[in-house]
């Protein structure tokens, strides 16, 4: 829950600090990465990204009804990026769920 809600801080800031919130948010998954010790701690990854998509898409998605470009994209892709992100990340912690259900099952 805390990486879900890092993400939506960094999601926050790559939608108003534009080029400079996404480079920080990129910084803060490679970190994320980096410090992977075991599989459950994919957990942490996936929530960090659920979190970045789901507030960057909340925040861009209303704004797209407009048309318009946004920062070096277009908004219709950045929504889509969002959104992606977002699925990536919800995959990422279901997959790790899943395989853990597994493991279990397989022990006893």
């Amino acid at each position: 829950m805390v990486f879900t809600l890092v993400g939506g801080v960094t999601g926050f800031g790559a939608v108003f600090l534009q080029l400079p919130g996404i480079v920080l948010a990129l910084v803060v998954a490679a970190v994320l990465i980096g410090t992977q010790r075991s599989t459950a701690d994919l957990v942490r990854l996936g929530g960090y990204l659920l979190g970045v998509g789901l507030v960057g898409f909340s925040l861009v998605g209303p704004a797209v009804r407009g048309g318009g470009g946004f920062l070096f994209i277009s908004a219709w892709a950045l929504v889509g990026g969002y959104a992606v992100v977002a699925l990536a990340g919800a995959g990422l912690v279901a997959a790790v769920v899943v395989s853990g259900i597994r493991r279990r099952k397989r022990v006893h």
